[in-house]
């Protein structure tokens, strides 16, 4: 019985610590990362390499360092002793079913360490590669399906004539992810996209649609009749999309291959030899997915009273030998504390900085808020900034024990900030409250209301005398 309630305790610990990783939205701290350089790139075939020439040089321009591989290749790897050798990968391998010397899970774990990928996806789309898409959250539209627009197409080089070739100007409005493509939204050229549609969870916070269809687009195979409803029609069909994890990893889906490609970077859209926006639009979305734009960093956390002058530190507790070891720990307040007092007064400045054009700059928004929290948030306080020192005060609640400020920044186009800073909070010395409490007042004025009847009412006992 002994050996089945151990086994059945150390179950409901399992489980119990399986909620609580579950439960957490991030890791502490957490902040963005400059996007590094070194860059893997994987072609179903290396002839492959001068039908991606302009995006590749366009790479090369911000400094990335290419190495160019096929998925078979046995040279192939992406650590040596532990350490990752790649800060991003260029998946432009869509047809590809397995690996030589790798496998699809070691590309998860390379999001996982917080590496960015770059999926480029079409039609012909293999199982293996769908599933691998399928674990970062993208769900592509059937086999054999593509995406068609009757009224937003391009002819020109649409030499099937179903259509398959189609303009859209319905992006994401945000700098932070499109940066000059969004700023100069009025004058840019539609992107020309040819390939498959997919799907997002509408519900997650992770997800990002980058570029959704037109009102006359729509998901459907060209060559079969439509039952009920295509696969997705309208915004509903999902061009391009990105997922920012939470290690803050980035993770980008084109289902057009020829997005990239220099056939559609030069596409002629009319009489006027007109060019599209892919080459912008591709330039802008790859500095985003990595990690070149849209990434934050804090530092210079810092907390004091109003007046200036530090928190009380508690560096040890207090020696018990008379009890066991179980019992030392004091609940209220925690060892090596900085402690403040209720009803203090208390400042909390942090300093944000934003990787803007290769090089940190101070970040100012007007919607970044600071919580203190024990269990749930007792103070939520927006922080004013100035030249990235963002900053809050409030008034120490009236309720002692451990308590966090906690700061939570989840932006679209931005990477998450996630900061906590323990403290503790005590309540009054005995000979820190005031002489007399106005709450009080009453009560001394019944008492001395009743010290004074009882002394009148002995002077009456005492002095006065039966009358007969």
């Amino acid at each position: 019985h002994g050996s089945i309630m151990k086994s059945m305790m150390m179950i409901i610990a399992i489980l119990a610590s399986l909620i609580i990783v579950a439960s957490m939205p991030y890791n502490v701290p957490l902040q963005g990362i400059q996007g590094g350089k070194k860059t893997l790139v994987l072609l179903d075939d290396l002839g492959k390499i001068q039908t991606f020439s302009i995006f590749f040089d366009e790479l090369k321009s911000r400094g990335h360092i290419l190495s160019f591989y096929q998925p078979e290749s046995p040279e192939l790897k992406l650590k040596v002793f532990g350490e990752s050798l790649y800060d991003n990968i260029v998946f432009f391998a869509p047809t590809s079913d397995r690996f030589s010397s790798i496998s699809f899970e070691d590309i998860v774990e390379f999001s996982n360490e917080g590496g960015n990928i770059l999926f480029a996806v079409n039609r012909e789309v293999s199982d293996s590669v769908r599933d691998l898409v399928e674990t970062f959250g993208f769900s592509l539209d059937k086999k054999g399906t593509e995406v068609l627009d009757h009224f937003n197409g391009v002819l020109s080089v649409d030499t099937s004539l179903q259509h398959s070739y189609v303009l859209s100007k319905n992006a994401v409005l945000s700098s932070s992810i499109l940066g000059s493509y969004v700023t100069e939204i009025d004058s840019v050229a539609p992107v020309l996209f040819h390939g498959i549609g997919h799907s997002l969870d509408d519900k997650s916070v992770l997800a990002v649609k980058v570029l959704t269809g037109s009102a006359s687009t729509y998901s459907a195979s060209a060559n079969k009749p439509i039952g009920d409803f295509p696969e997705s029609a309208g915004q509903h069909t999902l061009l391009v999309s990105a997922i920012q994890a939470r290690n803050n990893a980035r993770v980008v889906l084109s289902g057009s291959l020829d997005l990239f490609s220099n056939e559609l970077f030069r596409a002629s859209l009319g009489p006027d030899d007109a060019l599209p926006g892919n080459e912008l639009f591709c330039k802008e979305l790859s500095k985003w997915g990595f990690g070149e734009r849209g990434v934050l960093r804090f530092s210079g956390i810092t907390h004091f009273k109003s007046d200036g002058s530090p928190p009380d530190v508690i560096l040890h507790e207090k020696e018990r030998p008379d009890l066991p070891l179980t019992l030392f720990p004091d609940p209220e307040i925690t060892r090596n504390s900085l402690v403040y007092r209720i009803k203090d007064e208390i400042v909390y400045t942090m300093y944000v900085q934003e990787f803007v054009d290769g090089e940190w700059k101070p970040f100012c928004a007007d919607d970044m808020q600071m919580e203190f929290v024990m269990m749930d948030p007792y103070v939520r306080r927006t922080m004013s900034c100035r030249d990235g020192r963002f900053t809050a005060a409030f008034v120490a609640p009236d309720s002692y024990g451990v308590f966090k400020f906690r700061v939570l920044y989840r932006r679209l186009g931005y990477s998450v900030l996630h900061a906590e800073t323990q403290v503790s909070i005590r309540p009054f010395k005995h000979d820190e409250y005031e002489r007399f409490i106005l709450s009080a007042y009453p009560y001394y004025s019944s008492a001395i209301s009743a010290a004074v009847a009882f002394f009148v009412f002995s002077l009456c006992f005492f002095f006065s005398s039966d009358s007969k």
